[in-house]
């Protein structure tokens, strides 16, 4: 046989592999993505309101927490940190934001908006008064809520979160471009958490990894799909951008502000900022905890968390 018709037929096999490898790839994808959004809309429920749906979920009995989710998820984020945290002996309460999972943007886009929402859970479960835990982005509609609603926050914590300062302080370009990739694309998302997890873990700095890596997986869960939270982070930047409506000096509740002294996506200077305007804020670092402190710093942030709320006032 003329070695050009075998370089033809070599070059035929290479190509029928590659697209039926790329075939059951896809095919994998479209299984992995349907799986994970069954198991998404099997953990929580729905309530509607004059203006949509509003997803939640709660589990467990004690003092109510309400937990406001960061970017990149939704109410399974909350699920997850009451897990890290061993936050079992409180009643957690934990919805999505607008334009997350299931919850409808026509809630509201703005962090008022998003603050009034919290309320309606609150309604619904008829729940008065919660301590809140707002978690990376979902702290800027914390500080809206304990802001605009004292009279139903009774102190709040935040986690390696958002600030007004964060719009001034230039996030990391590489985190932003990142996050576009996964905005752009469900098959990266999804290629991203089966083989990066600890690429992307170590970029975040984490320390102990070994030790940290199983929670982390757990606390990511819910990234992929990216389709499912798209809407919803897109908006938390723009809020971020175009707020007007925080004032840090009129937030009177007593405040837990925990921090990790080497968070690359949040730089600690947000932190300091909010502790610093807040009329009742304290202010605790981390050493050496990232953005996901939560995870390889757990035992002491929950005690942290646990004697805070420990020392105020009961209803």
């Amino acid at each position: 046989m003329p070695k050009s018709t075998n370089r033809g037929c070599s070059g035929f096999l290479s190509l029928l592999l590659i697209a039926v490898g790329s075939f059951y790839v896809h095919c994998v994808f479209r299984a992995k993505k349907g799986q994970k959004l069954e198991w998404l809309r099997s953990t929580s429920q729905v309530f509607t309101t004059g203006h949509g749906t509003i997803e939640y979920a709660v589990r467990g009995q004690g003092k109510p927490l309400l937990y406001i989710h960061g970017g990149m998820g939704g109410f399974e984020q909350g699920l997850a940190l009451a897990q890290m945290l061993a936050l079992d002996d409180f009643q957690l309460i934990t919805f999505s934001r607008p334009g997350y999972r299931r919850t409808d943007m026509a809630i509201g886009s703005s962090l008022l908006e998003q603050a009034d929402a919290a309320c309606k859970v609150l309604d619904h479960l008829g729940i008065r008064t919660v301590t809140v835990i707002a978690l990376s982005a979902g702290g800027m509609t914390g500080l809206q809520f304990a802001q605009d609603h004292p009279d139903r926050c009774k102190a709040l914590v935040l986690l390696s979160a958002h600030g007004p300062e964060l719009a001034r302080s230039r996030p990391s370009r590489f985190w932003l471009w990142l996050l576009d990739l996964m905005l752009a694309s469900d098959f990266f998302v999804w290629m991203l958490m089966g083989i990066g997890m600890t690429v992307l873990a170590r970029l975040m700095r984490v320390v102990n990894l070994q030790d940290s890596l199983s929670q982390i997986k757990v606390f990511f869960a819910g990234v992929f799909p990216a389709s499912d939270w798209r809407i919803g982070t897109s908006n938390d930047v723009q809020q971020l951008i175009e707020q007007q409506t925080i004032e840090l000096k009129n937030i009177q509740v007593p405040t837990l502000v925990i921090h990790g002294t080497h968070d690359v996506i949040v730089p600690p200077v947000v932190a300091e900022d909010n502790a610093a305007k807040m009329l009742h804020a304290q202010h605790i670092s981390i050493g050496g905890g990232t953005h996901m402190m939560m995870a390889t710093h757990h035992r002491e942030i929950s005690h942290l968390i646990r004697q805070f709320i420990a020392q105020q006032p009961p209803d």
